[in-house]
């Protein structure tokens, strides 16, 4: 009786053997799920040459901008620093001066002399000190000669032959700053001009004559030293 139990046993194990053996070869044949197939790998790597693209794009556009501020501040750079030289060499080499006892005001030099002369005198004392009696022409300079003046002083204006008032250099009087009441030609010889106060509260010009001893105010422009 039990023989018949051994051989039964035996065949049942081979039987399992020979299904687990033939399930083996199944097993391998069918893919794994984890592996992806080569239409699955081309459409990621197109998923990623896409996503590689526009990352390209964005970054392009940023060089871009980034291009057009440097751009824009080396172009600032280089205007700021023209400027500075141009100032520097405009303005800081050089300065104006003026002669000792020489007072600069406004690009010129003026001479208050400290001697007494007629106009014409004064006139050619002038013109050896390479100036001229003082030409006024504006307010601010009338003011300066106010300030700074004393007495009664001979400038460069005289009256021509034909009744005009003409000044040093050669032009006619256009603005004036008469005292009241001037020029009154008193006595019929006054044909020259000087500036006078009067009481220290009232200033302007008067027409006087030639021959009286003044003193006298040259001008000349300011000369300039190179640094």
């Amino acid at each position: 009786m039990s023989a018949p139990s051994i051989y039964q046993d035996l065949n049942y194990q081979d039987s399992n053997v020979y299904s687990v053996l033939e399930d083996v070869p199944r097993k391998q044949q069918q893919p794994s799920r984890n592996v992806p197939t080569l239409q699955e790998k081309e459409e990621e790597a197109k998923a990623v040459q896409k996503r590689t693209n526009r990352v390209a794009k964005d970054l392009e556009k940023k060089l871009r901008f980034w291009r057009i501020i440097a751009g824009s501040l080396s172009l600032l750079i280089i205007f700021i620093i023209i400027l500075v030289v141009a100032i520097f060499f405009t303005q800081s080499p050089s300065c104006t001066y003026c002669p000792s006892n020489w007072i600069y005001h406004s690009g010129n030099c003026y001479f208050f002399s400290i001697d007494s002369l007629d106009w014409t005198a004064s006139r050619d004392n002038c013109r050896r000190m390479d100036s001229q009696l003082a030409v006024i022409k504006n307010r601010d300079e009338e003011t300066f000669i106010d300030l700074t003046g004393q007495g009664p002083t001979w400038i460069g204006l005289s009256k021509a032959q034909n009744g005009s008032w003409i000044w040093e250099d050669g032009t006619l009087l256009g603005d004036s700053f008469w005292q009241y009441g001037e020029p009154n030609n008193n006595g019929g010889m006054e044909n020259c001009v000087e500036f006078f106060t009067v009481f220290y509260n009232s200033s302007g010009w008067n027409d006087s004559q030639c021959r009286l001893p003044k003193r006298s105010l040259c001008k000349r422009p300011a000369g300039v030293l190179s640094a």
